[in-house]
C-alpha cells in the first residue's frame, strides 16, 4: 500500500551539493520533511528522494544550509500526467491509428489465387466477386461453404476451393477437375491407318483384318487394318479394329536462325514516374499516357503500406522507371546457336514420335546462307504408326 500511495503522491529524485550536505539532511529532519534513499556521491554531494509536494520547502532548507539543490528526475502519477498532457495529440493519433488498423484488418485488400492452370485468374476473381469475395469486402461475413458451392457452380472446371485470410490478404486455393478420358465405343466401326510413312517391321492385330505385313512400305493415311472381319460362318461384319503396327520411319527436320543478334547496349537515359493507388482508384502524378518507345524498358516497383503478417492497407505507391538504351548489332555465338537449334529439333522430333517410338540413329548438318544458320536433323526411328479412325472418315 505504501508503494501505491507513494506513486500517486509523486516523488522527486534530487541532488544536493555543498560544503556540508549532512547539515541539509538535519534541516529536513527538523522541518519534518520526509525523505528516502539517501545516497552519498562524494564528500560534498548526496542524492535523495523527496515527495513532490515538499520540493519547495526542501529548496528553502537547502539555501539556508548553503547547498545547491538540483532535480534529477520526477516519478509517480503527477509526472506521468504532466508528460501525457503534453502529448495528447500524439496519444490520440496513435489511438486512432490502432483503431484504423484494427478496423482495416476486417476487410480484404489483396486476393491471391493459387493452383489454377486451365482456368484463368481473371475468371476466378470475377466468380469470387459474384460470391461476395471481392476487394474491400468484410471477410468475417463470409461463409466458406456458400463460397465454395457458388464458385464451383459458376466454374464447373473446378473441383475444390479453399479460402483463408491473413492480415487483410485472402488466399484462394483451387483444384481443377481432372477431365474424364474420352470414351470410345468398341461397337462402332473403326479402321487402323498409318500415322507416318515408313516400312512395316511388325504387325500385331487384335481386332480386324490386317492389310499389310512386315516388309511392306506404307504411306501416311494408308489403311493398315480393315474393320471388315470374317466370322467362322463365312459372314462379314464391321468391328472396331485395333492393332500395333511397328515401322521404321525417317525424318528430316530443319531450323534456321540469324547469325547476327540485337543486344542491349549502355543506358542512354532514364526517368521515373509515380502513382498512388488507393483501393481500386489510381492517381497518376503525371499527364502523358506512358507508352513505351522502341529500345526502352519499363520497370514497375510497388511499395504497399503493409507489414507482412501484421496488417495490410489499401494504399500503395507505384514507381514506373523507364530506361532507354542503345541497340547494338553483334555476331551470334555460332556454337551456342547451333546447340540451341539442335535441341529444338530433337524436341520437335520427340513431339512427332509422341512417346510411341525411339530414335535408332540421327545426324546433324549445318550450313550458312543469306545471313542464316540452318541446322538439319536426319533421323531413323522405329515407332508404332497405328492410328484408329472411325470408318466414316
Amino acid at each position: 500500500m505504501y508503494g501505491i500511495f507513494d506513486f500517486f503522491r509523486g516523488g522527486v529524485r534530487v541532488e544536493a551539493a555543498g560544503s556540508s550536505p549532512e547539515e541539509f539532511l538535519n534541516a529536513l529532519a527538523e522541518r519534518g520533511i520526509a525523505f528516502s534513499r539517501p545516497e552519498p556521491v562524494d564528500g560534498c554531494t548526496l542524492r535523495l528522494t523527496l515527495g513532490a509536494a515538499e520540493l519547495r520547502a526542501a529548496e528553502r532548507a537547502a539555501l539556508r544550509c548553503q547547498c545547491e539543490l538540483r532535480v534529477l528526475r520526477r516519478t509517480g502519477a503527477p509526472a506521468f500526467t504532466r508528460r501525457v498532457r503534453r502529448r495528447v495529440a500524439l496519444a490520440a493519433g496513435l489511438g486512432l491509428c490502432f483503431a484504423l488498423l484494427g478496423a482495416s484488418s476486417l476487410f480484404v485488400w489483396e486476393i491471391d489465387v493459387e493452383g489454377n492452370e486451365r482456368v484463368s485468374t481473371g475468371e476466378i476473381l470475377r466468380a469470387l466477386a459474384y460470391s461476395g469475395v471481392d476487394y474491400g469486402s468484410f471477410w468475417p461475413a463470409w461463409r466458406a461453404d456458400e463460397i465454395k458451392n457458388e464458385l464451383i457452380l459458376a466454374l464447373p472446371e473446378l473441383s475444390w476451393v479453399g479460402v483463408t485470410v491473413d492480415s487483410s490478404r485472402a488466399r484462394v486455393e483451387v483444384r481443377e477437375r481432372v477431365p474424364a478420358p474420352e470414351l470410345v465405343d468398341n461397337d462402332e466401326p473403326y479402321s487402323v491407318v498409318a500415322s507416318s510413312t515408313g516400312i512395316v517391321t511388325r504387325v500385331d492385330a487384335y481386332m480386324g483384318t490386317p492389310l499389310v505385313k512386315a516388309g511392306d512400305a506404307v504411306f501416311e493415311g494408308e489403311e493398315l487394318v480393315s474393320s471388315l472381319m470374317s466370322t467362322p460362318g463365312g459372314e462379314h461384319r464391321q468391328v472396331h479394329a485395333q492393332a500395333d503396327v511397328t515401322a521404321r520411319t525417317w525424318y528430316e527436320l530443319s531450323a534456321a536462325a540469324p547469325l547476327t543478334e540485337t543486344v542491349r547496349g549502355g543506358e542512354s537515359s532514364s526517368h521515373s514516374r509515380w502513382a498512388l493507388v488507393l483501393g481500386k482508384t489510381r492517381l497518376n502524378f503525371y499527364r502523358d499516357s506512358g507508352k513505351m518507345g522502341i529500345g526502352c524498358d519499363k520497370i514497375v516497383t510497388e511499395y504497399p503500406l503493409a507489414l507482412e503478417g501484421v496488417f495490410t492497407l489499401p494504399l500503395k505507391l507505384v514507381r514506373e522507371r523507364y530506361v532507354e538504351y542503345e541497340a547494338v548489332e553483334r555476331s551470334a555465338d555460332r556454337d551456342a546457336l547451333r546447340e540451341r537449334l539442335e535441341s529444338e529439333l530433337l524436341e520437335e522430333l520427340g513431339r512427332r514420335l509422341g512417346g510411341r517410338g525411339e530414335v535408332l540413329n540421327s545426324t546433324f548438318s549445318a550450313a550458312e546462307s543469306g545471313g542464316l544458320l540452318t541446322v538439319t536433323l536426319r533421323a531413323e526411328c522405329e515407332q508404332n504408326i497405328a492410328a484408329e479412325v472411325p470408318l466414316t472418315q
